[in-house]
């Protein structure tokens, strides 16, 4: 039946989801030069001489009253680049992590997701989708 099916097969998505945590390549988020963060969630599969998935945040402006707006890239690293610059017209946040699709932020710095909350959310999302009547 259908749903004798679904309960093998869950677990085994689950579990190949969680198993690419362990692999040796590192997989990372990759964009360059967007705006949005919406357009930098590719997954890329680093080399193996990467060992950091980088995000770099970079924003011009004077305070509040001039926006010169804001670039967002995103990349495998075989090092984890300089610290962050905040000058008055420039702010340049580099943030850097080692595991599986961890720069999904747009935040030099800000939350990042582990593979474990991702792989949950991506199984609540197909198991809402299959018991849709």
């Amino acid at each position: 039946t259908g749903s004798s099916r679904m309960k093998v097969f869950l677990p085994v998505l689950l579990a190949a989801l969680l198993g690419v945590e362990q692999a040796h390549s590192l997989v990372c988020f990759s964009c360059k030069n967007q705006k949005s963060n919406l357009n930098c969630l590719t997954p890329t599969m680093c080399s193996d001489s990467d060992h950091y998935c980088v995000t770099v945040s970079a924003s011009a402006g004077i305070g509040n009253v001039v926006d010169l707006g804001r670039t967002l890239n995103k990349f495998c690293s075989p090092i984890c680049p300089g610290p962050s610059v905040n000058l008055a017209v420039v702010s340049v946040g580099t943030h850097c992590c080692q595991s599986f699709l961890c720069n999904i932020s747009a935040a030099g710095g800000g939350p990042q997701v582990s593979a474990t909350v991702l792989a949950i959310g991506l199984l609540l999302s197909l198991l809402a989708v299959l018991l849709q009547p």
